[in-house]
């Protein structure tokens, strides 16, 4: 009995998260309003009655889909930039981001640029998981700029991350692929300005003595 239950709870886990890895793809690729809860059960292979079995809402879903997609893309980055210096993490990190969508197949999509539009009118568990997305980001950044001594260690990150996510929000609204491509370089360079003109540890110490 105990057997059959333990393996009940793990199909019923494997499914949940069959749901959540399909309903994250779905909704960043083709947005939350065009992504119906029966689009997302069809995909996953699933009956539309399951639904309600493992989530209570389709708000419930979204939000749930976008903590996965948060973990998805931060723990990609993770593994990339292994044994990376903390400058060359950060060049590479920016790049992974704005082209995310370079292929076409790519499952790595962050919700915050994917899904901006969308998210301002949405439903605060909503809010809140992307809020808490963006605090991801900038945590993340600031790490390797502490280990890069830089002084405005947070508010270098937060200025990296609104470059990043504005410019894939911006490039993905226009039909033009030379407007969209200059979009991404240019952010691409202002992100290598803001890191070349904040001051690091050894240029206080010059402006000290």
């Amino acid at each position: 009995m105990e057997k059959d239950v333990r393996k009940s709870n793990a199909e019923a886990a494997e499914t949940r998260r069959r749901i959540l890895a399909t309903a994250s793809g779905l909704f960043l690729k083709n947005g939350i309003a065009e992504t119906a809860i029966a689009d997302v059960m069809v995909a996953a292979g699933l009956t539309q009655g399951g639904f309600y079995r493992h989530f209570e809402s389709k708000e419930h879903l979204v939000a749930e889909a976008s903590s996965a997609a948060f973990d998805l893309i931060l723990n990609t980055f993770d593994s990339v930039t292994v044994g990376k210096s903390p400058r060359d993490a950060v060049d590479l990190i920016v790049h992974c981001y704005l082209h995310q969508h370079q292929n076409p197949e790519s499952s790595v999509l962050c919700p915050m640029a994917n899904l901006s539009s969308e998210i301002r009118n949405a439903d605060e568990l909503i809010k809140n998981v992307v809020t808490e997305g963006y605090h991801r980001f900038v945590k993340m950044f600031a790490a390797y700029l502490i280990r890069l001594d830089y002084g405005d260690y947070m508010g270098i990150a937060e200025a990296i991350v609104a470059v990043l996510v504005g410019a894939v929000s911006l490039s993905r609204l226009t039909l033009e692929s030379d407007l969209s491509s200059a979009i991404l370089d240019n952010a691409k360079n202002t992100v290598n300005l803001i890191l070349e003109s904040a001051t690091r540890g050894r240029d206080r110490h010059k402006a000290t003595t």
